[in-house]
């Protein structure tokens, strides 16, 4: 069994015991806190490992290779904040809603600068490479859609948090810095899954395609914990852990597709 395949398995797996302990929430509260706070650190640190696969696949150190480093390194950032929020929660019984924002959110806001860097190292990579880069008609699509969805966020997310006089200006700023990180790192992997796809629906796309997905899934958990944190709503066991949770296994399955991809380059160079 090949290692793309064997992480859709333990992913499915994963996802379903997820669902089930926070759908019946077993084991108590207690139990509850540690299986909710343990998940995302393995998650993460299983997309990272993979990401490592990736980098590591290319032979030439060249401006691809450096992308996906930084992609890399986004995500151990991510990795490291996930054990460090744990260990605060659950080694040192903190309430993570006083005492927010605490050491991790620096760690994961930090992650997002080398993964924003990356994508858009990639992104200029196919604007040079002089390959096809789709329909401007689809190009405005998204702009429009852009245009609608921040505006509309802004409104009921924003500018409500920002109004707020019993909330201080550091809690403020991260509270709103990640779901607008989010998006400005789905864009660009979003068009890049589009260039992708140009090239038909194989393994070239495939990458893209999971990589877009798992940072879509960041941008709604993030939009999500932006808001129940900010009214004191969320806590272990809610049901938006899933989005990170499958964003980080996404990301995850991307990597080795990318590795297999850069496998099966190789051999073909060999015949």
């Amino acid at each position: 069994m090949n290692k793309t395949k064997s992480l859709w398995i333990f992913s499915g797996i994963l996802i379903f015991i997820n669902i089930i302990v926070y759908a019946f929430r077993l084991g108590g509260e207690q139990f509850l806190t540690i299986f909710s706070d343990s998940l995302p650190v393995i998650c993460s640190f299983i997309s990272s490992a993979c990401l490592f696969m990736a980098f590591r696949a290319f032979k030439k150190t060249d401006s691809s290779k450096i992308a996906w480093f930084m992609i890399f390194l986004g995500i151990t950032l991510e990795a490291v904040a996930e054990m460090l929020y744990s260990i605060l929660e659950i080694g040192y019984k903190m309430d993570m809603n006083v005492n927010y924002p605490s050491i991790a959110d620096y760690f994961w806001c930090g992650g997002y600068i080398p993964l924003f860097i990356g994508l858009v190292m990639m992104l200029w990579n196919y604007k040079n490479s002089g390959l096809p880069m789709g329909s401007a008609k689809l190009y405005l699509i998204m702009v429009v859609i852009l245009l609608i969805f921040i505006p509309l966020v802004s409104w009921y997310l924003f500018l409500p948090i920002l109004q707020d006089t019993e909330t201080d200006a550091l809690s403020k700023f991260f509270y709103l810095f990640y779901p607008i990180a989010d998006i400005l790192v789905v864009i660009p992997a979003v068009i890049l899954m589009y260039i992708t796809s140009l090239f038909g629906s194989g393994s070239i796309s495939r990458p893209w395609k999971y990589l877009s997905i798992g940072f879509i899934c960041f941008t709604l958990a993030d939009l999500i914990f932006s808001y129940l944190s900010w009214q004191e709503m969320y806590g272990s066991g809610n049901f938006i852990d899933l989005a990170w949770h499958s964003g980080y296994l996404l990301i995850g399955l991307a990597a080795l597709y990318q590795f297999s991809l850069i496998k099966s380059f190789e051999k073909e160079a060999l015949k």
